[in-house]
């Protein structure tokens, strides 16, 4: 943005024993083209050498900061670890294992900067085989910014959500949504989307902005180990009730794990604060 330089934003990247292929994802992340961000790393206690190569990284480039979850926080207490350790109020959620155009962060931080009723931002998305190659794009009619109400509610009547996990969102819109459920091993992330669409607009950019690559047939985010119909149930539930009665009417929410190890607390003890 000529005349107005975009700020500075956190990418945190997710990993799981991918050490493999996890080279590729931290070069294609430190190789965006708007440099000012930091590069959060959450290792949900990876037992390959994942830790090894991240170390190597956090050596070689300060804006490198790598975190090694002390025991396995699954999908959603990973992301909630990753939200307390950003520093900034942009936040880029990414993956191990796939690949990012050099422009992805330039895009997202565009998008949000220009749309402030936005509390998140996605794109359209290359599918990779497992030689990757592209072998399909995923990609939605919507314009640069969609009314939250409106995407919620395509979102309650269909079960595919057009809204992946690798997204910016706005760190203070999820602090104020509260915290990633752990309730939902597999679609945590969704549940949030919708959270955040209560509320909130969405931006969107007609581009692919990166490619996502298959997870191998053992590792427990592949689509073959995915047994998310209660979870699907579940988040339909809780959120019909958010966007049409403003709250979770009748249905018991059972007591957080994270919170008996006070990070929920800490989460909400941050407010609209940015750094840990």
């Amino acid at each position: 943005m000529p005349g107005n330089p975009l700020p500075r934003a956190s990418l945190c990247l997710l990993t799981y024993k991918r050490a493999g292929i996890l080279r590729r994802t931290l070069d294609s992340l430190l190789a965006q083209s708007h440099g000012d961000f930091e590069l959060v790393i959450n290792d949900d206690c990876s037992p390959d050498e994942t830790e090894d190569i991240c170390r190597s990284y956090a050596r070689q480039d300060s804006r490198v900061r790598y975190h090694r979850n002390p025991s396995n926080l699954r999908y959603a207490g990973n992301q909630n670890a990753a939200l307390l350790r950003a520093r900034t109020d942009y936040v880029g959620i990414v993956h191990d294992g796939d690949l990012y155009r050099s422009d992805m962060l330039e895009k997202w931080l565009s998008a949000l900067v220009s749309q402030p009723s936005a509390a998140i931002v996605f794109n359209a998305v290359e599918k990779l085989d497992e030689h990757g190659k592209v072998i399909g794009i995923f990609r939605h009619p919507y314009g640069e910014l969609t009314q939250g109400h409106t995407l919620l509610d395509q979102m309650l009547v269909e079960l595919a959500s057009p809204i992946f996990g690798i997204v910016m969102v706005r760190r203070s819109a999820v602090l104020e949504a509260g915290p990633f459920d752990p309730r939902l091993p597999v679609l945590a992330d969704v549940d949030m989307w919708m959270r955040l669409l209560v509320n909130h607009d969405a931006a969107y950019v007609a581009e692919p902005l990166y490619a996502a690559a298959p997870r191998e047939v053992g590792h427990h985010n592949s689509f073959r180990n995915w047994n998310v119909r209660e979870e699907h149930e579940l988040i339909h539930a809780l959120n019909f009730r958010r966007r049409y009665y403003g709250r979770e009417q009748g249905i018991e929410v059972a007591l957080d794990p994270l919170q008996e190890r006070g990070q929920l607390g800490a989460l909400a003890d941050l407010g609209p604060r940015v750094g840990c």
